[in-house]
This record gives structure tokens, sequence and C-alpha cells, in this order.
């Protein structure tokens, strides 16, 4: 079987890539998918090359859904199979399959940032499974009114596929962490410095290789380390899941301190300091948790 540096000197695949990303690229490697990007993308507008190996996916497991929380819009058009000895790319029907759940009312648990799913008619509820074959027209999987707010994209043959992805990013401000670190303790600060660094480098990959920076915030001030991580919540996305890392890392402080955690993040929904589509599901993870009901992203967004 090939493997990932194989495919990358495939001459089509390399002609895609610098159709698509230019000739400055960076790989992000995740557990069971790739993807190309330019080195210096754009603020919004976002093209990148997905490379899913034999029966590979973009979320974590092959049963959890992906929040895409900083897309306006996503598409994607799968270029086909990777085939070696070939010279180009290879047609399959249905060798995609796309699981998809609307972001309105889709809120897991404080335990679960993901949604998960079963492929099994029965079990469906509001989740949608669709195959698409290559070589077929771009199809969205992200929309502006919630569609495909959570997703996977599955890898469903044992040859290498080839995905082009064009999304357009919400408008957002950079992180400007600083602020929020004048007049606290050095050591508090220094801390906070250091997992913004980690989640840039390492995306959720943090939760593995700097586990103690995570438990070590519940040992620091409530009040003085969620301002910080809303601003952390303006990170860019660079395919490696970065603001949903922060995301999750709030999920984890709400589970022991649910009233504070919504009473920061409904003032600082209202006043407009962190990004209110991520604001919006934090809040409903914390009210299914507490027994209410969930708020719609949509009427916010």
């Amino acid at each position: 079987m090939m493997d990932i540096n194989q495919v990358l000197r495939t001459d089509f695949v390399r002609a895609l890539v610098g159709q698509v990303c230019g000739d400055d690229t960076t790989l992000v490697t995740r557990d069971n998918s790739f993807a190309v990007r330019a080195t210096n993308e754009g603020d919004r507008d976002i093209r990148r090359v997905i490379l899913l190996p034999p029966r590979g996916f973009t979320a974590n497991a092959p049963d959890q859904m992906n929040s895409h929380d900083e897309a306006e819009f996503a598409t994607i058009e799968v270029k086909g199979a990777i085939k070696d000895g070939k010279n180009g790319f290879s047609k399959l029907r249905d060798c995609l399959l796309v699981a998809s759940h609307n972001e309105d009312g889709a809120v897991s648990g404080l335990n679960q940032p993901y949604l998960t799913f079963q492929i099994d008619a029965a079990q469906l509820g509001k989740t949608t499974l669709k195959k698409h074959s290559a070589g077929g027209a771009p199809f969205a999987v992200v929309k502006s009114d919630g569609f495909g707010f959570y997703h996977n994209l599955i890898n469903l043959t044992d040859e290498w596929l080839a995905l082009k992805l064009h999304k357009r990013l919400r408008p957002h401000k950079s992180v400007e962490l600083e602020k929020h670190l004048i007049g606290l303790p050095e050591e508090e600060a220094a801390h906070l410095r250091r997992l913004h660094q980690a989640v840039v480098r390492d995306g959720d990959a943090v939760f593995i290789k700097e586990a103690g920076l995570i438990d070590g915030l519940r040992k620091l001030p409530l009040p003085r380390v969620l301002p910080a991580l809303g601003e952390m919540l303006y990170v860019h996305d660079s395919g490696m899941h970065e603001a949903c890392t922060v995301f999750a890392i709030i999920l984890k402080l709400s589970k022991d301190h649910p009233k504070e955690v919504a009473a920061f993040l409904e003032d600082a929904r209202s006043s407009e300091t962190v990004p209110g589509y991520y604001a919006t599901q934090l809040l409903g993870k914390i009210a299914k948790a507490q027994g209410g009901a969930a708020p719609s992203l949509s009427k916010v967004a």
C-alpha cells in the first residue's frame, strides 16, 4: 500500500496540489487523514487538498462528527482514487461517505465535545448519510444555514482518495491574548501563554502532548482563566481543529463550574468579546447538561 510520501510524489497529485495550494505548502497530519494547505493562507478564502488513506476519515474516530464552527460554507469535490502505476485519478462510485448533522439542536454532553453516530438507518435520527462518487460536481458539506455544522468525511474504499476543499471562514479578529494577562501573577500568565502556543502548534493533539497544561488550568482562578480562553477561540483554523480544542477545554471547565462558565459566556456573547457561534454552542451544551433547552446557533451566526 502507498504511504503519504509516495502519494505526494505522484505527478497528478503534485499537479493538483500546485493548482489548489501553490508552491509553498504545509502538510497537516492527522491520525486518519492528511491535508495540504498553502503555508500562508488567506484570512477567509481557504482552498486545500484532503488526502484520505484507505478507510480513512476526517474526524477523530469513524463514528464521530467534528464541529466546523469556523466555516460559513464549505464544498468538497472528490477528485478520485490514487493508484500506484496510474497516470491520473481513478473514478470510483460511492467512494466517499459524508455523515452530517445540522447545528440547530445538535448538542452533545459536557464529556463529549463531538457528536457520535452509528451507520444504521434505524438509529440515524437527524444524521444525514450520503455517498458521493469521484468525478462529480463539488457539493456542500457546510452551509450558512447550519447544514453540516457537524460532519465526517469517510473513505469507503481500500484506495487513497483525493478531495478538493473550498471553504470560506467566518470573519473574526486575531487573538489578542496579552490584554487578558495584564495584572495576572506571572506564573498564571506564563501558563496561559504556553497553552495558547501549544494549541497553535499542536491543535487537538494538546490533549495528549500537553495534558499537564490543561489539567493545570483547574488550579488557576476561573475568573482569570475564562477571558483568556474566550480570546483563544479566535485562533486561526489551519486544519488541526485549533478553535475546537479551546472549545473542548472550556467544556472541561464547565463540567466542574457550569454556572460560572455559563455566566461568563452569556456576558461575553452579549458584549461580543467571544465568537457568538462558539458561545451559543457551549451554552447549549451546559443547558443540556442542566436539563434545559439548547439555543440555536443560526440565530446568532
